[in-house]
């Protein structure tokens, strides 16, 4: 049996209604969007990070090389764009459990029991 990944909400500790709210600068920021991730007909979810961040904030704040694994970048601050990319990145993660599922999406995302942190 195959189970699927599934997105069950995003937050922001930046940004608390993501929805409605947006960055001061929508085509320059960076904001943590935590994924709220667990298996497609469960309720249970562990929690994934992203930065999200705009081409604009990474130019003016990079100033070395910048491991990307984590990071979500966009053109400009808009929630269904964003929304719907960690939620297509849940659903085509797969595997026989959830570990395999965590353990492939934290590959992608930080996952919050991720012991290299």
């Amino acid at each position: 049996m195959t189970l699927k990944g599934d997105l069950k909400r995003l937050h922001s500790p930046d940004l608390p209604d993501l929805a409605h709210d947006h960055p001061q600068d929508p085509a320059n920021f960076r904001i943590l969007v935590q994924a709220l991730v667990g298996v497609v007909g469960q309720e249970a979810a562990d929690t994934f990070n992203f930065m999200v961040c705009t081409p604009a904030w990474l130019a003016a704040h990079v100033d070395d090389p910048l491991p990307a694994r984590g990071y979500l970048i966009v053109p400009r601050y808009d929630y269904a764009p964003i929304h719907a990319a960690i939620a297509r990145l849940c659903a085509s993660t797969t595997g026989p459990d959830w570990q395999t599922i965590a353990a492939r999406l934290n590959l992608e995302a930080r996952w919050e029991y991720d012991q290299d942190q």
